[in-house]
């Protein structure tokens, strides 16, 4: 086999390198790929919620009220709004002076009704998506986000909230949480 030696097997090796630099390239190149598909599949996990929304929302009105779900003993201690698509904060409240609002019925700026809340009065025009934050010691606490329109759209009846999962009388939400010796709390 003549003229095989020398220039076959520098062809071979050429062919090597180029499949050796070309798979490193790919590699390079697909890393970063890799890595934002693994950074937005674990936002996505993050930001669905693995169970059901134990927050519901009513308007009527001008007075708008959350439904936290809530064991009997659990204690309300701090509500925030959020501007969803800002994240400025648009409205907090600490301790709920009611019996009702410490037991998870809140009426939101409404600044008689807590310890302290700031600012006193609601804005004149309210975000489209309200993020709303419920406490109830320095680790417990609920949280949903909310479609403003998409509340006002389902109008609940009384004693009803609307939720992610639809709407849901205050009853049902509480019944979301197993209150015995194995307490879940929202």
């Amino acid at each position: 086999m003549p003229g095989t030696t020398t220039n076959g097997v520098a062809e071979r090796r050429r062919g090597r390198k180029v499949l050796v630099v070309g798979l490193i390239a790919a590699a390079i190149l697909a890393a970063p790929v890799a890595l934002a598909f693994l950074w937005i599949t674990f936002l996505n996990v993050m930001s669905d919620p693995l169970g059901p929304s134990f927050l519901g929302l009513r308007i009527d009105g001008d007075t708008i009220t959350v439904k936290t779900a809530q064991c009997p003993s659990d204690r309300v201690r701090r509500v925030e709004l959020y501007d969803s698509d800002s994240e400025k904060l648009v409205w907090r409240a600490d301790d709920p002076l009611t019996e009702e609002g410490r037991g998870g019925l809140l009426r939101l700026w409404a600044a008689e009704k807590y310890r302290t809340s700031r600012p006193a009065t609601r804005p004149a025009e309210l975000p489209k998506q309200l993020d709303v934050s419920v406490r109830y010691g320095s680790e417990d606490g609920a949280g949903a986000v909310f479609d403003l329109a998409a509340v006002r759209a389902a109008a609940p009846p009384a004693g009803s909230y609307w939720t992610t999962e639809g709407i849901r009388t205050g009853r049902e939400l509480d019944q979301l949480l197993h209150c015995g010796g194995d307490k879940t709390t929202p």
